[in-house]
């Protein structure tokens, strides 16, 4: 039934089922309830007045009601019809429908280009308004259309000769159910563009892999299947693009004990497990050579959205290569600078330890590691490390460009040694070196000069005493932790204080007359014994049993002692070491105290010309 008619049949529907009921049901209760005729007659009279009212009010309420329905949907329609122009407008969208010709809407018109007065056209007008590349593709799918109800579908440009960029139209058309021709018109031009710009980058990038020859590319499929190769993959591997086409990478570029593990992560990765990370890898060429690589590789889905794998090689063998060397050189260099005797620094900026070789141990004593990051100069003797602060600080102002000079090392166990340091500026503002050991030959400088100094004495007939006390003295400055004492010994073998410029006069004192016998302090058996007599700990040393109280309260807890004799090998004084804490002398210590020792016994032979009084005076070794 159509839509138009409804509405009246259903009106009239409903007015004929009330007439019957109303006229049925009154007639039944009028005959039940009146019997006076003149009274029915009225009652009937009334009511045919009330279902005229009646009747008149069903049909206004009726009416009424649909009459809002219909605005109800008149208005959901509008808007509706609103919001489809405002989506066309939005996706830059037009319609048309071709009823002995093309009926554009008005948002088709304006992607056509045209005005109000083309509404209207010819399939001849449209093929006119589109660019001359196009219309014969237009026109065979508009015929199709029209003639065998084939539906439409293809791009087209509009004619535009004076702009730079074409407008791309996408024009679509089928037959409804009714047989009508509808179809649309839609703005592609974004599309368009984006399509270009995704072809040139892809030609741009495809170029870049052809042409760069050091980055080699392969694409692989979900079998691992060769489906893509450029030229560097050939140069790098040496297969031609016809013999790599089709074959799995495994049988390829890996090595024969790596290819299981490389198929099965790369089945693993390709059916959804992880990826596998870039890394360097040893590959092999087609020769059997093998070629290192730094390989990573991407996973992406082709057009049927099947895998694709793809991996960018970089040769890297050279660089292998060059790093095998550096890696023998380095090596070479460490043993080198491990083995040398200087002991090999590098600091920061401001002197502290950065590198130290393993020389450094054996000359200062003190473990490599846990002085790095301390300042060089806390390992010098106080004014040393004072200037050393100096000179450095010089450097990283840029006063002075290196330095180098002798510096006093206070080595782990207390011992002052000389060494010569020599240091420069790098280029990254941190400093180099290194530590040679000199302090043998300083203080053989020093013991010459000593020596030189006694004989400038004895030449100018100084007295004996003060010569002693000279010979104390420089040989305290080379070592300031010894005390030194010269004692001589008289014609009844027993021993005097003849100089201790540093020793407490209590001391001196306690020990001056002592007997030169067994066992009797250090001096006292050395002068006995003519040899070496050495007491590294005098609170437990036997032979200081008779002095220990005396020694410890002068401070006194390790000494030494050296006998000088004459001419005939008989003692005839001692050169005595003292040190404010127990500790043993090392074999340049020795060495040195036997030289300042002999220059003591030859100011003795050479320099006393009375001989020595009963109480202690120095007698002539005659």
């Amino acid at each position: 039934m159509r839509p138009e008619r409804l509405t009246p049949l259903r009106l009239a529907g409903l007015y004929g089922l009330f007439g019957i009921v109303w006229t049925l049901s009154s007639d039944y209760l009028l005959a039940a309830t009146v019997s006076d005729p003149a009274l029915s007659a009225r009652l009937q009279t009334l009511k045919g007045l009330a279902f005229v009212l009646l009747g008149g009010l069903l049909i206004f309420h009726v009416s009424r009601r649909s009459r809002q329905a219909q605005q109800q949907l008149l208005g959901a329609l509008t808007h509706n019809a609103r919001l489809w122009q405002q989506a066309q407008r939005n996706a830059a969208l037009g319609s048309w429908e071709y009823r002995e010709g093309f009926h554009w809407s008005p948002e088709a018109l304006h992607l056509l280009g045209r005005d109000a007065g083309n509404a209207s056209s010819t399939l001849e007008q449209l093929l006119s308004w589109l660019h001359p590349a196009e219309r014969q593709a237009v026109q065979r799918a508009c015929e199709a259309l029209l003639a065998q109800h084939k539906a439409l579908a293809i791009c087209a440009r509009l004619h535009q000769p004076h702009r730079h960029q074409a407008t791309w139209l996408m024009l679509r058309g089928e037959v409804d159910a009714d047989g009508r021709i509808l179809g649309t018109l839609q703005d592609i031009s974004g599309q368009k563009r984006d399509e270009a710009a995704l072809r040139e980058s892809e030609q741009r990038f495809r170029q870049l892999f052809e042409q760069t020859p050091r980055l080699a590319v392969q694409g692989y499929d979900r079998e691992r299947r060769v489906v893509y190769w450029n030229a560097a993959s050939t140069q790098l591997y040496g297969y031609s693009l016809q013999e790599a086409m089709g074959k799995r990478l495994e049988d390829l570029i890996v090595p024969l004990p790596a290819r299981n593990q490389v198929a099965s992560a790369l089945n693993h990765w390709l059916l959804g497990g992880p990826p596998t990370p870039p890394a360097e890898m040893q590959l092999q060429r087609k020769d059997g050579n093998p070629v290192w690589v730094y390989s990573s590789r991407s996973l992406r889905l082709d057009s049927r959205d099947q895998p694709e794998l793809y991996c960018i090689d970089i040769d890297i063998s050279e660089h292998k290569r060059l790093d095998e060397r550096l890696r023998a050189s380095e090596a070479s260099y460490r043993e080198l600078v491990e083995q040398l005797a200087e002991a090999i620094v590098t600091t920061d900026a401001d002197g502290h330890l950065s590198f130290l070789n393993p020389a450094w141990e054996r000359l200062s004593g003190y473990i490599g590691y846990e002085s790095l990051g301390r300042p060089l100069a806390r390992f010098l003797e106080g004014a040393d490390g004072a200037r050393l602060r100096e000179q450095i600080g010089a450097i990283a102002r840029g006063e002075q460009i290196g330095l180098r000079g002798d510096f006093r090392l206070l080595t782990r166990h207390g011992q002052l040694r000389w060494v010569e340091l020599q240091l420069s500026r790098r280029a990254d503002h941190s400093l180099g070196g290194s530590l040679r050991d000199n302090h043998e030959h300083y203080l053989k400088l020093q013991l010459q000069q000593a020596r030189s100094t006694l004989l400038e004495a004895l030449f100018m007939q100084q007295p004996l005493q003060q010569i002693l006390e000279g010979i104390c003295r420089h040989l305290q400055a080379l070592n300031p932790p010894m005390r030194v004492s010269v004692m001589l010994q008289d014609r009844q073998q027993r021993l005097h204080v003849a100089a201790a410029p540093d020793l407490p006069a209590a001391y001196c004192a306690a020990i001056d007359g002592i007997e030169a016998g067994p066992e009797v302090g250090s001096c006292g058996h050395a002068a006995y014994s003519g040899e070496l007599v050495i007491a590294e700990d005098l609170a437990n040393h036997p032979y200081w049993r008779d002095f220990r109280a005396a020694a410890v309260g002068a401070g006194l807890h390790a000494c030494w002692s050296l006998p000088f004799k004459d001419e005939q090998g008989r003692a005839i004084g001692t050169l005595g070491i003292y040190y404010d804490r127990p500790r043993r002398p090392s074999a340049l210590d020795i060495t040195l105290a036997g030289g300042f020792a002999q220059l003591a016994g030859l100011a003795v032979q050479h320099g006393a010309g009375q001989p020595a009084s009963p109480n202690g005076g120095h007698r002539s070794p005659s």
